[in-house]
């Protein structure tokens, strides 16, 4: 029974870890700076899906979990607007923040997920917006019209420039805010775990991600206090572990000391990413949500119809409450339920149509 206990624990400890591909004997400068993580899977579980899948496909699937979408997905309120009209006001703003050459794909053309990162075309216009939008597009599968899929680029290199062998002045956020920034946010106050000295307004950095590690406590966690001052030095937290982890350059939008003293607002401004996604930050409100394409589907299989009274009982953020109630032309009711109380804040701000919120 204990030697079972402890497979159990073995296989929960070491399901799999993110790791650079560099070991740390082979590190330099020349090479830190960069974004390349990979999986080391549990040996026991590599070789299943090695059998289940085949080694090169296997392969793939560790590949993809390790970088992020290339495309962002939009459901557009039915109730408020069009595809059309949001594929035209996509366009009109991207055009504003200096990115021209968007191809607007027609409905027929063939659009392969795996390859959204390839062939892209490149925008012009302003310093600030060297990001690149490959196209924009309905989706293809019957009866989701309503959805806009936006396609970015990556993996990019970035030049961190050249600091004349003096250290470069670093942000280490955390798992989840590079994951948002992967996808084009901005780096938020609350997702700042730490800062090099010295850091002012104006100052260049290198952002990089702490990512969980397991613990002699047997948990995850990122072993640093929020507001660790970096040196630059092998001694820093995550120095090591920090190698191929770095997601973009960016601008302090205050100083240190302002990021661990104040609750919110923008830290630091991503001048050149990794992966090139445009923000939806405050973007068209009320006529469109980001949401995953597998959260949609959801909600359209289960094909509620005018009059219906439908229970969510996982509900926040909202998306998918907020979807059945577009899908019902906001005529029934959806009660949309979750379990803690911050979830359904969350539901609320979501600002779901006709739904009774509970917790």
């Amino acid at each position: 029974m204990q030697k079972g206990r402890d497979f159990i624990k073995a296989i929960r400890r070491s399901f799999f870890t993110l790791h650079s591909n560099t070991s740390i004997s082979q590190m330099d400068q020349s090479t830190r700076y960069r974004y390349s993580p990979t999986l080391k899977w549990n040996p026991m579980v590599e070789e299943y899906f090695i059998k289940v899948y085949g080694a090169d496909h296997f392969s793939r699937i560790s590949t993809a979990l390790t970088r992020p979408s290339c495309y962002s997905c939009i459901r557009v309120n039915t109730l408020k607007s069009t595809s059309d009209a949001i594929i035209e006001k996509l366009l009109e703003i991207f055009k504003e923040r200096g990115m021209h050459n968007v191809a607007v794909l027609e409905s027929s053309t063939t659009w392969e997920p795996d390859n959204c990162c390839k062939a892209t075309l490149k925008c012009t216009g302003s310093a600030e917006s060297l990001k690149t939008i490959k196209s924009i597009s309905k989706c293809q599968f019957p009866g989701l019209d309503y959805v806009v899929f936006v396609k970015g680029s990556g993996p990019h290199a970035i030049h961190y420039g050249d600091n004349e062998g003096k250290p470069l002045k670093e942000v280490i956020v955390s798992r989840k805010c590079a994951e948002a920034v992967l996808r084009g946010a901005q780096v938020y106050v609350p997702g700042v775990l730490a800062c090099s000295a010295h850091v002012e307004r104006g100052d260049a950095v290198a952002v990089s991600v702490a990512v969980e590690q397991y613990g002699p406590d047997g948990g995850w966690g990122v072993a640093m206090t929020r507001g660790t001052v970096l040196q630059g030095s092998q001694e820093d937290p995550y120095y090591f572990e920090r190698d191929g982890f770095y997601i973009g350059q960016a601008t302090a939008m205050m100083s240190r000391a302002g990021m661990f003293r104040v609750t919110e607002g923008v830290a630091v401004d991503m001048k050149e990413r990794v992966y090139r996604l445009p923000s939806f930050y405050n973007l068209l409100e009320g006529e469109i949500f980001l949401q995953n394409l597998p959260s949609i589907i959801t909600a359209h299989a289960l094909d509620p119809q005018p009059g219906e009274r439908i229970l969510d009982m996982c509900a926040a953020p909202g998306g998918k409450t907020t979807a059945i109630a577009s899908l019902m032309k906001d005529k029934g009711e959806v009660v949309a339920v979750d379990r803690s109380h911050n979830k359904v804040h969350l539901l609320n701000l979501a600002g779901a149509w006709n739904s009774e919120i509970s917790s």
